[in-house]
């Protein structure tokens, strides 16, 4: 198993990859995830870019997107304005806005057989896309992000021998199939809300591993965010050579830690992602009613389900603080006001925000599903998922002993911007360099942004 998890050294050179027009890369993913937008960056700037095939993307040059757009109210303006990056070129991207539409009437409907019917009409429309794409480009090889192209691009491009690249992004199907079982018996009040709003499909959510496991049996290599799902990978006796371990990122220009000042009393925790049980969010709330005191505070950060069920009671402790959505815009600052980051997920493929925390120079409270670069004792403390005692115990050590979290802290900025997108790019890059020889030449300038093969 090949790792790039080392941090970057002086002294060494990143490669400038010359690719004729119809040698480079299909890149897809029909969201705005942040590691497929910095991998469009990372082959862009290797010149391996051949196209990006998402949703909706703001800036793709296509006239009809930009007259849609231009008749939207402005705040609708500024939501969408985010689904671009600057530095991914326009001309690359092949955006689907109807994608999104899909996705939208999907919501709106009440009915678990045509919401259903919809999710996956609309990943197999995506996949239909990009088997066209495929058969008009001819690449010299295809990455994807998890499930996007299981049912038909997959098996067409090994079909053609053309080279595929999965990075996994919501980690193990069988991992996760025995956490549900688990889950139903030990917390059947909160088994609805694993997911958020309403009873939990486990016929989709079956159909979707079955996706995600033609991922694995199809990829000639998986990109995996972290150790957890490579391990897992492995003990399914997944060959190690065809994982390469790559785990994401944050801005650490905009993720920053808030200024010395004297230590404030008491101790502000902050948890962000989906306030679901997936994301281990009874166990949070029963570990705070262990350890809450005056002066400390629990701030969540991620949107209620419609149905909070057992949550309403939880929600009304004394020191809970509910955010609500946050803009990405703003959760630099709101992290920076915070002590200490607690994030005790049952099943991840690697959270970004864990990565935007260490950045803000927060100690965490982890679990190893979580998929962080969190080394315990040094950065932060990990506990076991599902073990609210452990969490309580783990987050009053952190809250009572101030010494402990500034060291912590210290150590977690120091962590972060190791973890920074432009090392992500590089490691992308080499990992598709893998797989699709080129003439390549070394560039002097940017030696600081290559990371060490681990």
């Amino acid at each position: 198993m090949r790792s790039s998890t080392a941090p970057p050294e002086s002294g060494e050179t990143t490669l400038v990859c010359h690719h004729a027009a119809g040698h480079q890369i299909l890149l897809a993913c029909p969201d705005s995830r942040p590691p497929a937008y910095e991998a469009a960056v990372g082959l862009s700037d290797a010149g391996l870019l051949g196209a990006f095939e998402t949703s909706f993307y703001f800036g793709s040059q296509s006239r009809v997107i930009d007259r849609l757009v231009a008749t939207l109210p402005s705040r609708l303006k500024g939501r969408l304005s985010r689904r671009s990056h600057p530095e991914i070129p326009g001309s690359r991207v092949i955006s689907h806005p109807e994608v999104d539409l899909a996705l939208a009437a999907e919501n709106r409907i009440k009915t678990a057989s045509r919401r259903r019917k919809l999710s996956q009409w609309r990943a197999e429309y995506f996949d239909r896309q990009l088997r066209r794409q495929v058969e008009r480009d001819h690449p010299a090889a295809v990455f994807l992000f998890s499930d996007v192209g299981s049912g038909q691009t997959l098996p067409h491009c090994r079909k053609l021998g053309i080279p595929t690249i999965v990075s996994v992004v919501h980690g193990d199907p069988a991992e996760e199939q025995d956490l549900l079982k688990r889950e139903a018996d030990r917390s059947p009040e909160y088994f609805p809300l694993y997911l958020g709003d309403g009873d939990i499909d486990l016929t989709e959510l079956e159909w979707l591993h079955q996706r995600r496991q033609a991922d694995r049996n199809l990829a000639t290599l998986l990109l995996v965010p972290s150790l957890h799902i490579a391990e897992r990978l492995q003990a399914q006796n997944i060959p190690e050579e065809r994982i390469r371990v790559i785990p994401y990122a944050a801005d650490v220009n905009r993720f920053r830690p808030r200024p010395h000042s004297q230590p404030r009393p008491g101790c502000q925790f902050v948890f962000a992602g989906g306030i679901t049980q997936r994301k281990g969010i009874s166990y949070l709330l029963q570990a705070w009613r262990m350890i809450q005191r005056p002066g400390w505070s629990l701030h969540l950060v991620g949107a209620l389900p419609r149905k909070l069920g057992p949550l309403q009671a939880d929600l009304d402790q004394p020191g809970i603080v509910w955010r609500g959505r946050v803009a990405h815009s703003e959760m630099p600052a709101l992290l920076s006001d915070s002590d200490v980051f607690v994030f005790p997920s049952l099943f991840e493929g690697s959270a970004v925000v864990t990565y935007e925390a260490l950045a803000a120079g927060l100690p965490e409270v982890v679990t190893r599903e979580a998929g962080s670069v969190v080394r315990d004792g040094r950065e932060g403390l990990i506990v076991p998922a599902g073990d609210p005692g452990t969490l309580a115990e783990k987050m009053e050590r952190l809250g009572t002993d101030i010494e402990l979290r500034a060291e912590m802290a210290t150590a977690a900025r120091k962590r972060g911007e190791e973890f920074n997108w432009l090392r992500y790019r590089q490691s992308v890059a080499e990992a598709v360099l893998s797989l699709v020889p080129s003439s390549c030449s070394a560039n002097p300038f940017r030696e600081s942004l290559a990371p060490r093969k681990g």
